[in-house]
């Protein structure tokens, strides 16, 4: 970014605060590495706000990895999150609102940090705003089937429009943000952590892997993570049988994930702990399920994972059901009906036809090259001061 006048770096005297706000790990893990780029710079310092699924026992308690990796955990905000219901998670934004209000006046940070379509993003820029406090958004410009009726394509985009600075995974994403109407030189393209994540993460042998995690990874096996779609978990448990049924009429074990905390997740949480025939695991640490994920034959379910992660692994996916639909993605993404039969066909697609699988290009992704956390040190290290940050204009 160039910038010809004063920077925010030497208007805070060398040292820019930035304050993280992560509601649950799958989001966390994506800002980690730049996380651990800031906290290794003499130039930033890193806080970390804490919420949501974080501190939840279904997601068992998954603030420990944040502790565990050393960042300076300026607050714990618990909420309602954990209740399957659309009345508590609009009474966690509220508890959220007021939690972070407390913690910024507290700690005073130069900058909000926050990342992706969720509640917590965009709770916390509205925030941030009021607070005048400078908003960087990872992640944004992405855009999925609003026919699935989720809230993230608004949430999204809402987020978008109450940020200052925009660090796009994509081109693509970084034009849909330019069409909204925001000043160009908030908005670059940097990649997506996930892939960053990928590069930094040690590897692990089938054998090691099981070892660490207790599960059976030595064979072939598919994972499976699937989410409820705005609280239908009927829908969802049916997604999850009929993409089990398939996979193991294929002679594939499969391995299952919880699912997020969105509304049914804990319904969900149950239907698969009661499945025969599988396996599942709750909150394995980030570099067994990144070699869990390496060593998988496919990836099954409707998680994002399959865009950023497993394209850069080279690893085929099943997208089933309408969560997802719309997202970019290459070639190793397969989308499925929920039905058996479609699943079925998908998935020897994806494990045995030899034109499919030639656009599997491990080390190769749309989200980035594995060094947006580099790329986005950068950038930070040049911005304007406060007020130019806070004075947005519309280009239309």
């Amino acid at each position: 970014m160039k910038n010809d006048g004063k920077t925010l770096l030497e208007e805070c005297h060398g040292k820019i605060s930035v304050m993280a706000v992560t509601g649950i790990r799958s989001e966390y893990d994506l800002m980690y590495p730049l996380l651990l780029a800031m906290s290794k710079s003499e130039k930033f310092e890193v806080m970390v706000v804490a919420t949501g699924a974080h501190l939840t026992a279904i997601h068992e308690y998954s603030i420990k990895e944040i502790e565990n990796d050393g960042f300076n955990i300026v607050s714990r905000i618990p909420t309602s999150i954990s209740h399957d219901d659309n009345l508590h998670r609009v009474k966690s934004c509220s508890e959220l609102m007021a939690g972070l209000g407390e913690a910024i006046a507290q700690n005073n940070p130069d900058l909000l940090l926050v990342l992706g379509d969720r509640e917590e993003p965009l709770i916390s820029a509205v925030v941030a705003n009021y607070a005048t406090v400078p908003i960087v958004h990872l992640a944004g410009g992405d855009s999925t089937n609003p026919e699935g009726g989720n809230v993230d394509e608004q949430s999204r985009h809402a987020t978008t429009k109450l940020s200052h600075l925009h660090l796009t995974m994509t081109d693509n994403h970084t034009k849909r943000i330019l069409q909204l109407g925001e000043e160009p030189w908030r908005v670059i393209t940097v990649g997506s952590g996930g892939v960053d994540r990928l590069r930094m993460t040690p590897h692990m042998s089938p054998s090691e892997l099981a070892k660490e995690s207790g599960l059976s990874c030595e064979g072939r096996y598919g994972v499976l993570i699937h989410h409820p779609l705005n609280g239908d978990f009927e829908s969802a448990k049916t997604e999850i049988l009929n993409t089990v049924k398939a996979a193991k009429s294929l002679g594939l074990h499969v391995i299952v994930g919880s699912p997020n905390s969105d509304p049914g997740s804990s319904e969900i949480v149950k239907f698969i702990d009661n499945l025969e025939g599988i396996e599942v695991y709750r909150n394995l640490p980030r570099v067994a399920f990144i070699n869990l994920l390496r060593h998988a034959s496919v990836l099954l379910g409707n998680s994002s994972l399959a865009f950023h992660e497993a394209d850069y692994m080279g690893l085929p996916c099943i997208n089933v059901g309408e969560r997802q639909r719309g997202r970019e993605h290459s070639g190793n993404v397969i989308f499925s009906q929920s039905n058996q039969d479609d699943i079925s066909t998908a998935l020897s697609c994806a494990l045995a036809d030899k034109s499919f699988r030639s656009h599997l290009r491990p080390n190769q992704s749309l989200y980035g090259d594995g060094f947006m956390a580099e790329r986005t040190l950068e950038i930070l290290e040049t911005l304007p001061i406060k007020r130019k940050l806070l004075a947005k204009k519309l280009m239309y």
